[in-house]
């Protein structure tokens, strides 16, 4: 009455619920039990599953020659689901567990599905165990459908989905011989001697529908509202504006006001603390929230897409790992994404990009063409991989995600860009701001009786700033528009390719920014504004205003005034990193011309950063992953705007919202928004709130707190409940330094060091080299063959931002240092030809302070030289042996000989670090 199962000699096929087979089988000890288990199974809320076993096929286990339990097997289109009853006396349910989750396996590799669920009693603590051990993870609990008061838990393990995956190792046992033909487990056709006897089968590539859109993502970089024309801006964007104008415009679309969450955000559909980014990536202070590394259970957009069967791309800026030295888990193509061109920090050079990846690898680049601008790169790459996939590929869909790092500083862009502006905003910030608003009243962006936000206190009037001052501060804004139109011109670039493939239409577009303008540099801006990275204050700006023909030049750090912030994000207050109006209300264009008709049109529901995923998948049909590198997913906690996409009358899909950025907080919900704002360095004020009601105060300046205080007080609670529920403690409101310095213990370099370089090899990452000279005592000492001719380049630090070089011209050992805008220089002794060990001796003397000398074996050190500050990071590029790499430490050296590279032979370099500065600090 039994037959054999194909994959397990240990377990018999009992047959179907109805059938008298399992009463003779199971005619032992065990048939009360088992006769009660026939009766149902549990019913899972979202699934229709009848309470009977007439769809399931039943399964005897026995384990060491005894039966052992029973299991009830129900194959779903995309998992196996299994329901077992332990009937056995309690010592040989060990050997039940292990025989079901072996022949389990066994089932669903056998169907061919992905994934196999279980349920089992909260109470049984034993068998969850066991699971866990087994690959199985809890995803959820329900009530036990019959048992009142009883719980189970959801376990799920996933089933790889690569056919040679499923192939279990080859055992005889797993054969079974039919008319003198063979199945292979989990292959679907025959197998005979011969292949006349044999019937083939193939495992189709994954495709998305015939007709699948395209998705294109633009994201910019620290853009505030009021930047693009069609928001209200005399920055000539005419693509972007093109987009709005057969798209869709949002007037209350929020982000995470900076850039790494927002990305994360974006990417996953999921609140960025959730996926453990809460701060910047490369910062990690040791807390779920802020890890910095998107979890692997947290599939992007990307990755989920590509399941899908979309080619995918990403250009530009990364800004999501927080390991950016060598390939790991956390890089874009680990991610989902097949093709990746960028850069993985958080900001870098628009002329002298300090290191660029091509998909898993540092491109080997010492120093970029006349002319060349990143901008303009990240666009290159993405026409030529779309190109590649339409000559290879023509009807596969694609998603590409344009990260441009545009606007960030350093405000740097091309002389044909700025002559546009020249000029342009010598009227000041005053003026440009009110111009602006009056264009969002005309274009019916901002509703009737809206007030623009008051002068931020720290911003003078422009009037009273002096003239001299106005010069460099209009030429900030000059450059920062001249970005701006070098990003809207390479979106023309790319609509004129989609248009000449026929794609244009049938091409969902999504453009916006990952924060709102920013303040960071301060009312008066500031030419070099790494030194804040670095932990030192501003130079003066007399200093700017000697310098300021280095605005919009790769020689300058640049980052404009918190007065142009307040135009780019007008009519609202507040900045990037704070959660006011300003930092995380943002301008959202989605277009689809083939779908989402309503040209020109203008939304103002409330949507967030992490409804764009769950939007694209909604609008492109492409289902969630269940199940993402093993593991379970987590819920997405996004929702889709397609019905507002569609219908101007529908309601936002969500209508509430947590933000935190640097213990900056706020809450929405259902058109009311309370803020904190805190001061940084000082304690956090929990008490420190304002209300606002969007219905009668669109541009959030009017405080309701007083009139509302009950109001404030639900949205303050419902803080706290969400900040708990999505790992937001513990706030952070450190200094700049202190965020910006600290480094986990694991990272931290010893007391005393010595590394060893070789040269002919790439640029050291600067998380390698910084440690071994941050604000400590520490020698550098250059093997080197020499002949009396040779000159060059022995080793470079840093770049335009801070660093040192030292280097051989004209016969003479010479050091420029970099000290973030202060410049010092060392002479050393004439180098004679031979074998020669070319030394820099340097002495951190604490307050920042640092003084050094060079040396050479043949002869006497020369005199101790100030070189103040030390340094401690805030450059981009790391350590270069033989020459000087992309942007330079010394412009005039780069003038004179360009990369300058030694002409002589470098045998190797050691850096041996010494104590630390007596007040330094890590945290």
């Amino acid at each position: 009455m039994t037959e054999q199962s194909p994959t397990s000699r240990n377990i018999r096929r009992a047959g179907r619920a109805d059938s008298t087979v399992v009463q003779q089988i199971s005619a032992d000890a065990y048939i009360p039990a088992y006769m009660a288990a026939l009766g149902y199974i549990p019913k899972p809320a979202e699934e229709d599953y009848s309470p009977r076993i007439d769809r399931g096929e039943v399964w005897i286990l026995n384990c060491n020659r005894r039966d052992v339990g029973v299991a009830v097997l129900e194959e779903r289109p995309d998992h196996l689901l299994v329901y077992s009853i332990a009937v056995s006396p309690a010592e040989q349910r060990r050997g039940y567990g292990r025989a079901l989750l072996k022949f389990a396996d066994q089932r669903a590799i056998a169907i061919g599905v992905d994934e196999i669920r279980l349920y089992t009693n909260l109470r049984m603590k034993g068998n969850i165990a066991l699971y866990r051990r087994h690959g199985y993870v809890p995803v959820g609990t329900r009530q036990h459908p019959s048992r009142t008061g009883e719980v189970l838990v959801d376990m799920v393990r996933s089933v790889r989905r690569a056919y040679h995956n499923r192939m279990p190792r080859f055992r005889l046992e797993d054969i079974t011989i039919t008319n003198e033909t063979r199945s292979y487990p989990g292959f679907p056709g025959k197998i005979g001697r011969t292949r006349e006897e044999s019937e083939p089968h193939w495992n189709l590539p994954v495709r998305p529908p015939a007709g699948s859109p395209n998705i294109v993502i633009v994201l910019m970089d620290d853009m505030g509202w009021a930047d693009v024309g069609c928001y209200g801006s005399e920055i000539a964007t005419p693509n972007i504006d093109a987009l709005a104008d057969r798209g869709i415009r949002f007037t209350h679309y929020t982000t995470h006001p900076i850039c790494s969450p927002a990305r994360a955000a974006l990417l996953t559909g999921r609140n960025a603390h959730s996926v453990a980014t809460g701060w910047l990536a490369q910062n990690n202070p040791g807390f779920p929230g802020y890890f910095g590394d998107i979890p692997l259970d947290a599939p992007t957009i990307a990755e989920t897409l590509r399941a899908a069967g979309y080619a995918t791309i990403a250009v530009g800026k990364w800004h999501n790992s927080s390991n950016g030295v060598s390939p790991n888990p956390t890089w874009p193509t680990y991610r989902g994404f097949d093709r990746f061109y960028g850069f993985l920090e958080g900001e870098t050079g628009y002329f002298f990009p300090a290191r660029i990846v091509y998909n898993n690898i540092v491109a080997p680049i010492d120093a970029y063409p006349e002319g060349y601008y990143a901008t303009d790169d990240w666009m290159d790459k993405a026409i030529g991989f779309v190109t590649e996939i339409r000559n290879q590929d023509p009807s596969r869909p694609f998603f590409l995600y344009i990260a441009n790092n545009a606007v960030h500083g350093p405000l740097q862009a091309k002389e044909a860009d700025l002559a546009k502006y020249r000029g342009r905003y010598d009227t000041g910030w005053d003026a440009l701001r009110a111009a602006r608003f009056e264009r969002q009243r005309t274009m019916g962006l901002v509703p009737s009786g809206t007030r623009l936000a008051e002068r931020d206190p720290d911003v003078p009037a422009w009037d009273d700033v002096p003239a001299d001052q106005q010069r460099l501060f209009a030429r900030y804004m000059e450059a920062y528009a001249a970005m701006l139109d070098c990003a809207d011109q390479n979106v023309g670039r790319l609509v004129a390719l989609l248009d000449q493939l026929g794609e244009l239409e049938n091409t969902i577009f999504v453009f916006s920014s990952d924060n709102g303008g920013t303040n960071s540099a301060g009312p008066a801006g500031a030419l070099h504004f790494n030194r804040r990275y670095a932990g030192l204050p501003a130079l003066p700006v007399e200093v700017d205003v000697e310098r300021a023909g280095w605005v919009a030049t790769g020689r300058s750090s640049a980052v404009y005034p918190t007065g142009w912030a307040q135009v780019s994000n007008a009519p609202f207050p507040s900045y990037k990193t704070y959660t006011g109006g300003g930092g995380r209300r943002v301008s959202f264009i989605v277009s689809w011309p083939d779908n989402l008709k309503e040209f020109g049109a203008i939304r103002g529901q409330f949507g967030h950063v992490i409804d764009v995923m769950p939007t694209l998948l909604d609008l492109a049909g492409v289902p969630t992953l269940a199940v993402s590198h093993g593991k379970p997913v987590q819920s997405m906690q996004g929702k889709s705007l397609a019905p507002v996409l569609r219908d101007a009358e529908a309601p936002a899909p969500r209508d509430e919202q947590y933000y935190e950025c640097w213990a900056n907080r706020a809450y929405y919900r259902d058109g009311w928004v309370a803020v904190s704002l805190q001061k940084r360095g000082e304690a956090i004020d929990f008490d420190n709130w304002t209300l606002h009601s969007h219905a009668e105060d669109f541009s959030e300046n009017m405080d309701l707190r007083r009139q509302h205080p009950q109001k404030l007080a639900e949205l303050v609670a419902a803080f706290d409940e969400a900040a708990w529920a999505n790992m937001v403690y513990p706030l952070d409101n450190r200094t700049p330094a202190a965020k910006f310095l600290e480094l986990p213990p694991h990272r931290r370099p010893p007391a005393e060091s010595r590394r060893r370089f070789l040269p002919n090899a790439q640029t050291v990452h600067r998380n390698v080299v910084a440690p071994l000279i941050a604000n400590r005592n520490f020698q550098i000492v250059a093997r080197l063959r020499h002949s009396a001719a040779d000159q060059g380049v022995l080793f470079a630090i840093g770049d335009v931002a801070g660093g040192l070089v030292l280097y051989i011209e004209d016969g003479t050992l010479r050091l420029t240092y970099n000290g973030y805008g202060r410049f010092h220089a060392l002479v050393g002794p004439g180098v004679p030809a031979g074998e020669h060990s070319a030394v820099l001796e340097y002495e951190a003397l604490g307050r920042r302070r640092g003084r050094g000398r060079l040396l050479l074996d043949t002869g006497e050190p020369s005199e101790w030289g100030e070189l103040t500050p030390t340094l401690m990071g805030g450059f981009h590029e790391g350590l270069d042996i033989g020459l000087d790499r992309r942007a330079p430490v010394d412009w005039g050296l780069r003038e004179r000989h360009g990369i300058f590279r030694y002409s002589g032979t470098i045998g190797d370099l050691v850096i041996e670090s010494g104590p630390f500065a007596a007040d330094m600090s890590f945290a």
